[in-house]
């Protein structure tokens, strides 16, 4: 017979605590999601608010952070699913006065329109990856998987982002 020890619930100040420490982070991670600040705060309100419902049923107050992340990245994915309106990328904050500022967002353009290509799954993995400099370990965690899978869902969406911008390039160098 083995003996369980109850775990400690998560307290109201407590999970306060945890959500402030990094809610720097999960709006980036929301924003690398839909490019944009507004949707992206409403989606970090939301993931916030499923959590908390939710805490209950977190039987283990030490993995909070790979709980939440997957919460938010599951949110993320569904409001890209469900929103029935273009995703607004911030274009009427850029002055695209000189040529180079015009290239870049080109290919700031370029490499969103990939990674909304990407399926949910890996979009998820690469921005946790680039975004919060996560490490594979990290993220197989949140999304329980194994850290190869992880890796190997990452570099093929690398590989995936390396042929979208190579095409990209290629479109853009053709005179018009």
């Amino acid at each position: 017979m083995q003996l369980q020890v109850k775990k400690r619930e998560l307290t109201d100040s407590d999970f306060l605590e945890l959500i402030q420490a990094r809610e720097n982070s999960f709006y980036r991670i929301a924003y690398g999601y839909v490019q944009n600040q507004e949707d992206a705060k409403d989606i970090v309100q939301e993931a916030v608010c499923k959590a908390y419902i939710g805490k209950k049923r977190l039987r283990d107050p030490e993995k909070f952070y790979p709980w939440f992340y997957r919460i938010l990245a599951n949110t993320a994915c569904s409001f890209l699913r469900h929103a029935s309106r273009a995703v607004s990328i911030g274009l009427e904050e850029a002055d695209l006065s000189s040529t180079n500022d015009e290239e870049h967002w080109n290919n700031t353009l370029a490499i969103q329109e990939a990674l909304k290509q990407l399926n949910g799954k890996t979009r998820t993995v690469i921005i946790l990856k680039f975004y919060e400099n996560m490490t594979f370990a990290e993220i197989a965690q949140i999304l329980r998987k194994p850290e190869a899978s992880i890796k190997s869902i990452y570099y093929r969406g690398l590989k995936f982002l390396k042929e979208r911008m190579q095409s990209h390039e290629a479109e853009s160098s053709y005179p018009r």
